[in-house]
């Protein structure tokens, strides 16, 4: 009877490898101590003598849930001698959808070698750099190629990559920002990442090393000396204190040195076994005041429009801020409700007390954005957004990716730094990077990405947080809409609505969302989610958005 790996929770398949091993001996399957905050322990066995082709790949697809905390040791058992060397599985992770299981396939045995081939439904990579892409669910095939070796079988060569369960990698990853300063030193930017939860701080430091992706480059700066090593030894962490050692120059202004302490803490803070951090560069201890606090948002703000005007909606009532009857969609601004913003019939329209603001003519069925620098986001083109908000009046800002059609929809995040942009025939929803001038002038939107959901068309699309987005969706054919949340970088989640939606705004977390639309009976309906459950808005009410 053969024997199976030992394996506790979850499934992955790695194709590919990490650091060279040393030469000196074999490698060898070792059991790994967990600390706190280490999350979830797996362990495996290495091969079973005597095992068969599809035996071997099946063992070792088991035997891969234990690769990041064991750094593959016991995985690289089922290579050749030659490849336990050479595979760097680290390069990249393809994630399949765990609701099926890996499909193994094994060939014709020729010359003492042998191909198998494993089809899984593939939904997302991951780069060496931790950066995830989601692709549309699909299936996704790889080949291992196996040689007898001192008579048994072994995988030789495989590629430079891993593919591994949606259970396996949540369970052995954890979705972490890296926080940069922005360019003029006021708040720091999220910067999405997978690192494994093993060694967590470690990993979080070397990503801070390496510095923001290159589509932040415009907005973030890297507070770490250019040219700044490791020690080998990463991050030492006892206590809840992590030790960071950088092989650096000293910052020479006290800003300087509070955006790097400021960057550090954020960061590594995430960790679950890291409450403090202190750091030496080149041996000289780090001394950081005045670290900035960030900029406080109020994203439950829930703004309303009716018959009677437009108001912040609370649990007495509607506190009216404006006379204007054919509003809809309104909103705030994330850092000031005095300040709200809707689209009326002939433009959008900003008001701060009784002085009118911003009048951006054109049309934006979906509502304008207010970012937390006071600039409002109303009607746009396929390349330009017009905005508002001080005395010179509308002007054009500029969004690349013209061809993917005319832009419905802009939302800003709280934090400034993305636009999310719902666009094209086909409704679909980008985010993308503001530029910025004096004052948080907007200048332009670039490198746009596509958020990536399964065939359906996005109705509507908000923030949650900085980093977190909500979009209402419908499926051709499909008689129910549905709120898919994410963290960027992340997977999603979805839950079916209860009406047919027309707008859709979301507060703080995926708990606060606000739809209009109308239900099974032509009704229309403003409804409030709080929790699980779905509450109708004050009487009166024909349209609600958050702040944002």
């Amino acid at each position: 009877m053969r024997r199976r790996p030992a394996l506790l929770l979850a499934v992955c398949l790695v194709l590919a490898g990490c650091a060279s091993l040393p030469t000196s001996s074999a490698p060898a399957p070792f059991d790994v101590p967990a600390r706190d905050g280490a999350g979830v322990q797996f362990s495996a066995e290495g091969p079973a003598d005597g095992s068969d082709a599809e035996t071997l790949v099946g063992d070792f697809l088991l035997a891969c849930a234990a690769g990041p905390q064991d750094d593959y040791a016991t995985a690289r058992l089922f290579l050749t001698s030659a490849s336990a060397r050479a595979w760097q599985p680290d390069t990249e992770i393809l994630v399949y959808d765990t609701d099926t299981a890996p499909a193994i396939s094994v060939g014709a045995e020729a010359n003492s070698s042998v191909d198998v081939t494993v089809s899984v439904l593939g939904v997302a990579s991951i780069d060496a750099s931790g950066v995830l892409t989601r692709v549309e669910v699909g299936a996704v095939s790889r080949s291992f190629s196996l040689v007898r070796e001192n008579g048994q079988w072994r995988i030789n060569a495989p590629d430079n990559l891993v593919l591994m369960s949606r259970a396996a990698f949540t369970a052995l990853y954890s979705l972490v920002n890296l926080y940069f300063p922005t360019t003029e030193g006021t708040d720091l930017v999220a910067d999405p990442r997978w690192f494994p939860s093993r060694r967590l701080a470690s990993h979080l430091l070397a990503g801070l090393v390496a510095g923001p992706r290159q589509s932040l480059t415009a907005v973030a700066s890297n507070a770490i000396p250019a040219g700044t090593t490791l020690p080998s030894h990463g991050v030492e962490v006892a206590d809840g204190v992590a030790r960071v050692e950088l092989n650096a120059v000293m910052p020479a202004s006290e800003g300087a040195k509070a955006r790097l302490s400021w960057e550090l803490t954020r960061t590594l803070t995430q960790a679950g076994d890291v409450s403090q951090v202190g750091v030496t560069l080149s041996g000289e201890t780090l001394e950081a005041h005045g670290v900035p606090p960030a900029p406080p948002y109020s994203l439950d703000t829930l703004v309303g429009a009716g018959p009677q005007g437009v108001g912040i909606v609370s649990d007495s009532g509607v506190r009216s801020l404006s006379g204007a009857t054919d509003a809809t969609n309104p909103t705030a601004s994330p850092v000031d409700s005095a300040l709200v913003a809707w689209s009326g019939t002939d433009g959008v329209y900003a008001q701060r007390g009784d002085n009118t603001v911003a009048f951006l003519p054109g049309q934006a069925p979906l509502g304008p954005s207010v970012d937390r620098y006071g600039w409002v986001w109303g009607p746009a083109s396929a390349s330009s957004v017009s905005v508002g908000g001080d005395s010179e009046g509308a002007f054009g800002v500029g969004v690349e990716a013209e061809s993917a059609g005319d832009i419905h929809a802009v939302r800003i995040s709280p934090d400034g730094v993305r636009a999310l942009i719902i666009r094209g025939s086909d409704a679909s929803a980008w985010v993308g990077v503001v530029e910025r001038g004096a004052g948080g002038r907007p200048q332009a939107v670039h490198s746009l990405e596509r958020i990536t959901v399964e065939r359906a068309a996005v109705i509507d699309a908000s923030w949650t947080t900085s980093t977190g987005v909500a979009l209402v969706l419908r499926e051709s054919g499909s008689e129910e809409d549905h709120l898919v949340t994410m963290p960027l970088g992340g997977l999603p989640s979805s839950v079916s609505l209860p009406i047919r939606v027309s707008s859709m705004s979301a507060g703080s977390s995926s708990a606060s969302v606000v739809i209009t639309g109308v239900d099974s009976g032509g009704e229309r309906q403003v409804l409030v989610r709080s929790g699980a459950l779905w509450q109708s808005a004050p009487q009166g009410l024909t349209s609600a958005r958050f702040a944002g």
